[in-house]
């Protein structure tokens, strides 16, 4: 039994996103932020002990991290063709995408999303600028196919985009760009949207 702890508007969504992608049976625990719950002792004890989500229990061992937690489940299940294989010439590519959104996107992106869902300063034009030089990364990798690796989808578009749905909801993502359209590509996909149906409330600072 796969159990994902679970908190809307987080970056746990990626991984709620990855289990609708691959179809696999799951139980959806809510952690209530606003109460809480994440810094309850028995919380931090027996899930997760910097208290805090996503945490994913499979088979009675509990992963942390919510890259590491995609990929461990594009991994797990190799037909699904989610992840490009050690042999595979895209396993490089694949990797870039992944380190790139939790690292140089996700430091620009992430300060601005919790400033904006609690009402904070918009973003500044150097952080405006600092998302610009690095989304035409994908900019210029859209130009080969609709994903990050052209015609296949894989978790790094899981990660990637994830990301991105921050970036647009706080404005930063300019319209009527290849990565605005490549955004409106992966939401539209049926996990996607699964996924997004419990997406209810803010974030956690």
């Amino acid at each position: 039994m796969i159990r994902l702890y679970y908190a809307p508007k987080t970056s746990s969504f990626r991984c709620r996103w990855m289990l609708e992608e691959l179809g696999v049976d799951h139980e959806l625990v809510p952690v209530d932020l606003a109460k809480g719950e994440h810094k309850r002792p028995e919380y931090v004890a027996d899930v997760h002990p910097l208290g805090s989500v996503p945490a994913l229990v499979v088979d009675g061992e509990t992963y942390l991290e919510s890259a590491a937690i995609v990929c461990f489940l594009a991994d797990r299940d190799p037909e699904r063709r989610f992840a490009p294989t050690l042999d595979d010439a895209a396993r490089g590519r694949y990797l870039q995408w992944i380190f790139f959104a939790m690292t140089d996107l996700y430091a620009v992106v992430h300060a601005v999303y919790v400033r904006h869902f609690f009402g904070g300063a918009a973003a500044s034009d150097d952080e405006r600028a600092a998302f610009e030089r690095i989304v035409a990364l994908t900019d210029g990798a859209l130009t080969s196919g609709p994903f990050l690796l052209g015609e296949r989808f894989t978790a790094a578009d899981v990660i990637v985009g994830g990301v991105l749905v921050w970036a647009a909801d706080c404005g930063l993502l300019r319209d009527r760009s290849p990565t605005a359209d490549y955004l409106a590509r992966v939401r539209a996909r049926p996990a996607f949207v699964r996924a997004e149906a419990s997406e209810t409330c803010a974030p956690a600072s």
